[in-house]
């Protein structure tokens, strides 16, 4: 029983940790109007060149409205562009502007810098065993 309480316990730190790590994002990626929710559509487009909005949702797996805002506010600060879709009509594809691409190596530092200082309090085999930990519970 008292084992079950420790390992209750220790779970609810999982989301103390999450609010961690994403607060150093944020605070990385802030000189750049961006934060933790906004970040990863310009490292998707990168990655998968122009795509329509509902690809975007599917690749993602947030929620179509959530998308629309984040779109809206990266649209606002010139790292996308939104053109319509020459194979749908109703529809548009989002691409990134010369912004957006200038951005993508200066998100990956940010990235890499926010790791680095999360990962701090762990030696390297603990790092190894974290990641490991949570690839395996996120499968």
């Amino acid at each position: 029983m008292e084992n079950d309480k420790n390992e209750s316990d220790s779970l609810k730190q999982l989301a103390s940790v999450s609010r961690r790590y994403i607060k150093l994002v944020d605070n990385y990626l802030a000189p750049h109007q961006l934060n933790s929710s906004l970040y990863y559509y310009i490292l998707k487009l990168h990655d998968y060149g122009d795509l329509p909005q509902e690809k975007l949702v599917q690749l993602t797996g947030v929620n179509a409205s959530n998308v629309t805002r984040a779109i809206k506010k990266l649209i606002d600060s010139q790292y996308l562009k939104r053109k319509e879709n020459p194979n749908d009509r109703r529809g548009y594809v989002l691409s990134l502007t010369q912004e957006g691409h200038a951005i993508y190596p200066i998100i990956i530092e940010a990235l890499q810098q926010a790791n680095t200082a999360f990962f701090a309090p762990l030696n390297t085999e603990e790092q190894k065993s974290f990641i490991a930990s949570l690839n395996k519970l996120s499968d």
